[in-house]
């Protein structure tokens, strides 16, 4: 069997939906997708958008907006695409007016006004809102084209496996949830050349 046939996505979905999840497969060199986990969005016949769930990143929400009420929640790289803007999911539903539920009891949003309001009311913890810096983003068609590819394997997981799993481990931990056919692909080096 060559390397193209033992890395080829058997069990891949073309039909993307929200609250998916997207895998990236073990060669994906691009920096910010490389071993990336990326929560959909949204996903439709214009394009699809998501963020990297599993690429923390050494700042905190007090860092990156000056007037934000003290509050320790993780930061993480949303992807490549607006990185000047913040965006967040968060577990407390309506709440937060003008969420959008994505998948379980994981809420996306841009409203930071009122989630501050929540924050300086003690009405939400940190454990219950997750930030990103910039998004994951793909043009009508081009997501299809990157499936064809085999550039994705398409899963869904749990709120609680997406909000409990520890990022540095997630890629491998889902790569290994979705069967024995992909666990060469947790085996494989991060850099084939180290080997």
């Amino acid at each position: 069997m060559n390397k193209d046939e033992l890395f080829k996505i058997q069990s891949n979905t073309l039909n993307v939906a929200i609250g998916n999840v997207l895998i990236a497969e073990p060669f994906f060199s691009d920096p910010h997708f490389m071993r990336s986990v990326i929560l959909m969005v949204d996903h439709d016949k214009e394009g699809s958008f998501g963020v990297i769930f599993n690429k923390r990143i050494p700042a905190s929400i007090n860092d990156l907006i000056m007037d934000f009420p003290e509050f320790k929640a993780d930061v993480y790289l949303g992807g490549p695409v607006e990185t000047n803007r913040i965006f967040f999911i968060h577990t407390v539903g309506e709440l937060i007016p003008e969420s959008s539920k994505i998948c379980g009891n994981i809420y996306w949003s841009y409203n930071l006004n009122a989630l501050k309001a929540l924050i300086k009311n003690n009405l939400v913890q940190s454990h219950e809102v997750r930030f990103f810096v910039g998004y994951s983003g793909w043009d009508a068609g081009q997501l299809r084209t990157e499936l064809k590819a085999n550039a994705w394997l398409v899963g869904k997981f749990s709120s609680k496996d997406l909000l409990t799993t520890n990022p540095k481990t997630m890629w491998k931990s889902f790569v290994d949830k979705m069967g024995e056919r992909y666990s060469l692909w947790s085996k494989f080096p991060t850099n084939p050349s180290f080997n």
